[in-house]
């Protein structure tokens, strides 16, 4: 495992953040919570094929 990973998820939250930001002062509230949201769910996959690998190792590890 690289750094990138913790590189992507870091740029995807900052622009989330940024996006959010300009939303929320532009008065688009609802949508603001949606690009949230959305960003919250894209890291969350990204965190989720990391444990799929490492189940997939340790199991592989551990079979005779």
């Amino acid at each position: 495992m690289s750094v990138e990973i913790i590189f992507k998820i870091a740029g995807i939250g900052l622009i989330t953040a940024i996006v959010n930001q300009i939303l929320k002062h532009l008065g688009k509230e609802e949508i603001a919570s949606v690009t949230t949201l959305a960003g919250l769910i894209i890291c969350l996959l990204m965190v989720l094929d990391l444990v799929q690998n490492l189940l997939d190792t340790i199991k592989n590890l551990f079979s005779f």
